[in-house]
């Protein structure tokens, strides 16, 4: 073939002509993908969970990292006026500003802290940096992220609590994310920060409400939110089943799940549906009530009747007129039977865990109790909660889970097996194996 016809042929295929973007962010940039240019946070930056930064220039040759501190723009209070401005922390003079800010109000709160020469320093201000950067992306709040970095950061500059169950959280996820399946051991960093920010939590919890200014309200709430979280989290993959509730009992069986009751009784006393809370944009999606919670949600017949035959006869819930009056195990199946089909969305895991806050105490009695129908279908809830993936509920569903299954067969093998429909659904999603494959984040 000769050059002329090469030349030809070469001159048939025309690249496509696009438009360069001049607006992306500054990550796409970096990764050389598009960028959808979605504010404030592009998607690529969300899933990859980096910062998202439009304005910053940098050069091309630099190596994709998480932004720096100093190179952040977050939300502080004016002292002087009630709205927020963004102060750009370029300088190190504002970090320093910043420093002392949160070391006056430790003044206030914690003399006996100051005292002992626990100010808080530059290090805590890296992890706070990541907190806001990595940390809360990976909580996977809802369609509220925004809100949710933003006020996060702005409380828990003013509160100290809040800033050290941030701090708290931050050291838990680096911890876990670094080795899922490992045993690993909280720092003493780790726990002197949870001690004192969930102490003195429980300090302001007992005061009146009259007595707490509107910025404690919404630092409590917060912080409840951000303790939810933590209380999942606290397990060790590394050891058997039967180190584990149900097998081995202790005054901390179920804090999780009495946290996230409590942390409803927070949001009353915090009124973050009030006009003046920086929090109230979020209010509905922990009622689910109103559009913004986004969660649809099954009738409680229409829930039943996603449960399959064998366990709605089990627990006797197969006949009409079956209702909570006459079934203590109603609600459960209905929260169960709610949480079933639901697609595998942010939004969704919110809405799985307000759904079992919900359940009314006599439930967690049972639970508390060991009895097995209601161990049963605690374990398909801990199934459907670990295809969520996420590090802060994904270690819960899996160990407790499988924990749980581990004591039906031992103690209640009568009850469960040779019916592969009761336990076929929790032994699959509830398998360490499984979670990991589906992809943790």
């Amino acid at each position: 073939m000769s050059n002329t016809t090469l030349a030809v042929g070469a001159g048939v295929r025309k690249r496509k002509a696009h438009t360069k973007s001049r607006r992306g962010c500054v990550n796409c940039k970096l990764r050389h993908i598009k960028c959808d240019e979605s504010k404030p946070i592009c998607n690529n930056c969300t899933t990859f969970r980096v910062s998202c930064t439009y304005d910053r220039a940098v050069k091309s040759s630099e190596a994709l990292t998480l932004q720096p501190w100093s190179e952040q723009v977050f939300p502080l209070a004016d002292a002087k006026k009630t709205y927020l401005i963004n102060v750009s922390l370029a300088s190190l003079s504002l970090n320093r500003h910043v420093l002392s800010m949160l070391n006056d109000h430790l003044r206030q709160s914690d003399p006996q802290a100051v005292k002992n020469g626990l100010l808080f320093k530059d290090q805590h201000l890296k992890y706070l940096n990541q907190f806001h950067e990595r940390t809360i992306l990976s909580l996977k709040m809802n369609h509220k992220l925004d809100l949710y970095r933003r006020e996060s950061v702005r409380l828990a500059i003013q509160e100290p609590f809040l800033f050290h169950l941030v701090l708290t959280v931050t050291l838990m996820h680096e911890r876990i994310a670094a080795s899922p399946l490992a045993p690993t051991q909280a720092s003493v960093q780790e726990l002197y920060h949870y001690t004192t920010g969930s102490s003195q939590l429980n300090q302001l919890l007992c005061s009146h409400p009259s007595k707490l200014t509107r910025v404690q309200k919404d630092a409590m709430f917060m912080g409840a939110i951000l303790l939810s979280c933590t209380s999942f989290a606290q397990l060790d993959p590394s050891l058997p089943p039967t180190s584990h509730w149900p097998f081995v009992s202790s005054p901390h069986d179920l804090d999780w799940l009495k946290i996230c009751t409590g942390k409803r009784e927070v949001q009353k006393l915090a009124d973050t549906g009030a006009a003046d809370s920086a929090l109230r944009d979020i209010y509905p999606v922990f009622s689910l009530s109103g559009p913004s919670a986004k969660v649809n949600l099954l009738s409680e017949q229409e829930a039943l009747a996603q449960l399959p035959e064998s366990l709605r006869r089990l627990l006797r819930l197969d006949h009409e007129g079956v209702s909570a009056k006459t079934n203590a195990y109603y609600d459960m199946g209905v929260v169960v039977g709610r949480v079933l089909p639901l697609e595998i969305t942010e939004e969704n895991l919110l809405g799985c865990l307000v759904l079992v806050s919900l359940l009314p105490a006599r439930f967690r009695e049972m639970l508390e109790e060991k009895d097995a129908k209601a161990l049963l279908l605690f374990a398909w809830f801990h199934a459907k909660i670990g295809q969520f993936g996420r590090w802060w509920t994904w270690r819960r569903a899996m160990v407790e889970g499988r924990a749980i299954l581990a004591y039906l067969e031992r103690y209640y093998g009568g009850l469960v097996n040779g019916d592969k429909e009761l336990l076929g659904y929790p032994r699959r999603w509830c398998g360490m194996e499984v979670m990991v494959n589906e992809g943790m984040t």
